[in-house]
């Protein structure tokens, strides 16, 4: 299942998540903020688009697939996190040579390098690479690229994650800029994400406002069913409680 928006999650908590829809039909930052930080939170959730209204975009979402092109390996790709979505251009990463949706276990204190490999038909102007939600690297290109092959190494001291993202000034038929984001590659070495307790308070307080939402405005067909609701975000709730211990 992709998720999308402010249940997302809770759904994400309790596991019912197999990745995360974006792009859809354009970037919205708060979309990306939710993302990253349910990352920060030590969810790993690859990143999916598409789009359910054709007139609005191209984005796209791409799988390798380890065996035959079939409609159940491209499932277990998308769900081992072995995607990047685009509505052009096409980006790899890997992180101590290790793929997308891989976890790199390291020694505290060793460095990481990540390498990033794309490849376009319009210009490429910027990438970006970014760990634990924050951009740690930044190319500019003013004249573009089509293609290359970029590097970097940083340090860390906690458990965490890496992507890379791409700009483009050039515009698709559907005048959206050029973009392409990889799922994340993650490390770790033992201790949690220096994020993960603002992250996971973050989602707490959020389940907190939806049960106030639930009770005063939600409508549903009985009180059962708005039972049901506030029980799968109590459960949601609880299990973020236990992140921030």
């Amino acid at each position: 299942h992709n998720g999308r928006g402010m249940e997302a999650p809770v759904a994400a908590a309790l596991g019912k998540l197999d990745a995360f829809n974006l792009f859809d039909p354009f970037w919205m930052d708060p979309e990306y903020d939710l993302w990253y930080k349910l990352l920060n939170c030590g969810i790993h959730l690859p990143a999916s688009t598409g789009t359910d209204w054709f007139v609005c975009s191209n984005n796209r979402v791409y799988v390798q697939t380890e065996d035959d092109f079939s409609y159940a390996s491209w499932l277990d790709g998308m769900k081992a996190g072995r995607t990047f979505i685009t509505n052009g251009p096409a980006i790899d990463l890997k992180l101590n040579g290790q793929p997308m949706g891989d976890t790199v276990e390291f020694d505290n204190g060793n460095p990481l390098e990540a390498q990033i490999n794309f490849s376009s038909f319009y210009p490429i102007e910027r990438a970006e690479l970014v760990v634990d939600g924050q951009i740690v690297q930044h190319w500019q290109w003013p004249e573009g690229r089509r293609e290359g092959e970029i590097r970097h190494g940083f340090n860390t001291e906690h458990d965490g994650w890496v992507t890379a993202r791409l700009w483009g000034d050039s515009r698709d038929s559907f005048d959206q800029a050029i973009y392409a984001h990889s799922s994340p590659v993650y490390f770790c070495c033992g201790r949690p994400s220096a994020r993960r307790e603002a992250a996971a308070r973050f989602f707490l307080n959020s389940i907190d406002e939806s049960l106030k939402w639930i009770d005063s405005y939600g409508r549903y067909n009985n009180d059962q069913q708005r039972e049901d609701v506030k029980d799968l975000f109590r459960r949601g709730r609880e299990a973020y409680t236990v992140l921030t211990a």
